[in-house]
């Protein structure tokens, strides 16, 4: 009774935040442009719902851990349900999130991957991590844009670009959310970061910019809320 018990405890999960755990050639120069990017100590890559760490490529690929308060049993739901290591999703308990009132960026806002299939994105995201199925939008020439939500994050899944035969999903860029778009373009600049113009965002009420700096090892753009005089411009 105690291990069914436990067992329906942990069959729908509720994951919240994430580790965005990156490979680099230059670990220092990419924990440094983070540091930059996010505004805290190059050993404190964290905002208020995860945080970055960079490993060397010899050890993987990149890999992003959704919080959970019991890994343990969440992973081995996770297998149960087809979850195989070759995919770039896993669990942890300790997302390393730092509370960051003070700061421009505050959050991780969404994740973008790519996946092989509609039905591969759906198993995964949807059936195997129990996020929110929110949106399957088609965006030309047999793309699709898929969107789920866990507690405090938004994933975005592209399909139709990558050969069906890829077999697993691919993390392909990270969005981060800004109280003040404009301070953080201003205060990248300042620092020499390479950005593109401040624009308006596809998703309604938002604005917002891309980091073009390769030391991220990530597609990076910066989001956050329309200000009321922002009307002009496009969104990738």
């Amino acid at each position: 009774m105690a291990h069914h018990e436990q067992a329906t405890a942990v069959s729908r999960l509720s994951l919240r935040g994430a580790v965005i755990d990156l490979p680099a050639a230059d670990t220092s120069a990419t924990g440094n442009a983070y540091a930059i990017v996010l505004d805290t100590p190059s050993g404190e890559l964290a905002v208020s719902n995860g945080s970055v760490r960079v490993h060397d490529p010899a050890s993987g690929d990149a890999l992003v851990h959704f919080g959970t308060d019991d890994p343990e049993a969440t992973t081995r739901l996770l297998g149960r349900r087809g979850l195989t290591p070759s995919e770039p999703v896993a669990v942890a308990a300790d997302i390393g999130a730092l509370p960051l009132d003070r700061h421009d960026i505050t959050a991780i806002d969404h994740l973008v991957f790519t996946a092989p299939s509609r039905d591969h994105a759906a198993a995964l995201f949807g059936a195997a991590l129990d996020l929110d199925f929110r949106l399957d939008r088609a965006i030309g020439d047999g793309v699709h844009q898929m969107f789920f939500r866990a507690a405090d994050l938004v994933v975005e899944v592209v399909t139709g670009t990558e050969p069906s035969s890829s077999g697993t999903c691919t993390l392909w860029g990270v969005a981060w959310r800004s109280a003040d778009v404009d301070a953080t373009h201003r205060r990248l600049a300042g620092r020499g970061a390479a950005t593109s113009e401040v624009r308006i965002g596809k998703k309604p009420g938002t604005r917002l910019f891309t980091v073009r700096e390769p030391a991220l090892a990530t597609r990076t753009v910066v989001i956050g809320p329309l200000r009321d005089d922002a009307s002009e411009g496009q969104s990738e």
